[in-house]
């Protein structure tokens, strides 16, 4: 497959697209430069010119430009536009949302039925944009919430950099044992988007996490690829984030870290 990826420069994107490549699909990064996501016109010119069989949308507003109402013309309107052109060319569009479409206000674990409640911010623009691409294409669109990422090589927005910055800041890593947060391995978030794109249109939440808390995860995680990290245990943060699906999507995350299981 010719498979269209927005985003493809970011912390998943990357990922999806070396998945999509290794597994012998031809992967093509969104050219802003050739179609300005907030300038909704030139889409269907640029997919057109791109002629792709399938488009996996995970682009957001990672670098504003100071142009009025930026994160909700490119979480909301561009997302939108991409569904109304995938519906009008019948190509399978995955969508990506997040496991902030909740807000902490009520405690997890989140299933297909939990109502999403977020009501400001990125999560609120996430939850807008769920609702749109459902309605806009109900019979080729996938949403995928995501959790937190996790990424051995530490490279972009992920839970092993976050660990690795605050090391470096201040000596250690602050842990709540009290919270579980939905999360998993970035290379297995990538495999199942791709898995998706086969699957049945409709609402989908890939989550590896089934018990483990933030502290023990940091811990398995230190000790498995020897990071020494110094994990500062506390209680500061009671929340259950993770998001239960109980179809097939990704793998235990005590499969990955084995420590886990103790």
């Amino acid at each position: 497959m010719k498979i269209l990826i927005t985003g493809s420069k970011g912390t998943v994107g990357q990922a999806v697209a070396h998945a999509a490549q290794t597994s012998g699909h031809i992967a093509i990064g969104w050219d802003r430069s050739a179609a300005d996501p907030l300038d909704l016109a030139s889409h269907g010119p640029y997919i057109d010119s791109v002629a792709p069989d399938a488009i996996i949308h995970l682009g957001v507003a990672a670098t504003p430009t100071g142009r009025d109402n930026e994160g909700w013309r490119t979480t909301v309107d561009w997302s939108l536009a991409l569904a109304d052109a995938a519906a009008q060319r019948k190509l399978p569009y995955v969508f990506t949302s997040t496991a902030l479409v909740f807000d902490n206000s009520v405690s997890g674990p989140f299933t297909l039925a939990s109502a999403s409640n977020a009501r400001e911010g990125y999560g609120f623009e996430k939850r807008c944009a769920e609702h749109g691409v459902l309605l806009r294409y109900p019979s080729g669109t996938r949403v995928a919430r995501l959790g937190w990422q996790i990424d051995p090589a530490g490279q972009g927005n992920n839970m092993v950099a976050h660990a690795h910055r605050e090391m470096a800041a201040h000596g250690q890593v602050g842990a709540s044992t009290r919270w579980q947060p939905a999360c998993s391995f970035i290379d297995d978030t990538a495999a199942a988007l791709l898995r998706l794109l086969a699957t049945p249109p409709g609402l989908y939440m890939l989550d590896s996490n089934r018990g483990a808390n933030f502290a023990d995860i940091l811990q398995a995680l230190s000790d498995q690829y020897h990071f020494n990290w110094q994990i500062s245990r506390n209680e500061d943060y009671v929340y259950d984030q993770r998001l239960i699906d109980p179809r097939p999507g990704l793998p235990d995350l005590a499969a990955r870290l084995p420590a886990l299981h103790g």
